[in-house]
């Protein structure tokens, strides 16, 4: 039986202790692009913190120059058809988080725009992303870190990697737990009481301005359906658009 590589798990403890001592998202991930490197070098990287909207709400880059940063958030980030967009699905593992190797040496045959203005001009050879995820499971960080010319990852650090980002997703979504006590923006309005609780839930995601389609990813049920329920909360409620609803929410 093949051994797993090493971890070093006195590295890894101090790690994350650094991280869980911060309680605000954006410099969570910032501490955590900082103190990584000591684990697992990198040559450039960055996280993207995403809305429920998969819309980019704040960024941090190390290394990067701004024109190849500006390139990736004006235009590929955004492409539909490439495999490496931000509309590209990525789920939560049990017991794990989401982590994946990228060999672009491996990828040389392949002659899109993204590969040959984007990729090969920066000289990576590899890329290990992982995602820290909210708490309905949707993807709200990604993390890149990158290896330039023939620079690779090892196998230690990739294991490394999967054990640490366990750990990281359980303190990331304890940041955005709201306190039982906390008044739901719908509370004590008249014919919530007749929803149900999948309608609560999309209710909920309509709160946070989240699109339909979007809130169907999130709940793992299909657009339309998600559509009937959000034309069953607007009946209930007497609203007949999402504007008179927040207007009849803010108002109570």
């Amino acid at each position: 039986m093949e051994a797993h590589p090493p971890v070093p798990w006195k590295a890894c403890s101090d790690f994350v202790l650094a991280c869980g001592s911060i309680h605000e998202p954006f410099r969570f991930c910032v501490t955590v692009l900082d103190q990584i490197r000591d684990l697992i070098p990198y040559d450039q990287a960055l996280f993207l913190m995403l809305d429920g909207n998969r819309k980019i709400a704040r960024k941090h880059f190390v290394g990067f120059s701004e024109r190849w940063s500006q390139m990736y958030l004006n235009y590929y980030s955004k492409s539909v058809d490439d495999d490496f967009a931000l509309t590209v699905d990525a789920f939560e593992i049990e017991g794990g988080g989401y982590v994946d190797l990228i060999d672009w040496r491996e990828l040389n045959w392949i002659r899109n725009d993204f590969m040959v203005n984007y990729i090969r001009p920066r000289r990576l050879s590899q890329t290990l992303t992982f995602v820290l995820f909210d708490l309905r499971g949707s993807p709200a960080t990604i993390f890149c870190l990158d290896k330039l010319v023939d620079g690779m990852f090892s196998d230690a650090e990739v294991e490394t990697i999967k054990l640490l980002t366990a750990h990281l997703g359980n303190l990331y979504k304890n940041l955005f737990v709201r306190p039982t006590e906390q008044v739901r923006m719908w509370d004590g309005v008249a014919g919530v009481d007749d929803l149900t609780q999948r309608e609560r839930e999309v209710l909920d995601l309509l709160c946070q301005g989240i699109k339909p389609v979007y809130i169907a990813r999130e709940l793992r049920i299909s657009l339309g359906t998600t559509n009937k329920h959000i034309a069953h909360i607007y009946r209930k409620l007497g609203v007949d658009s999402r504007q008179e609803l927040l207007v009849k929410l803010l108002g109570k």
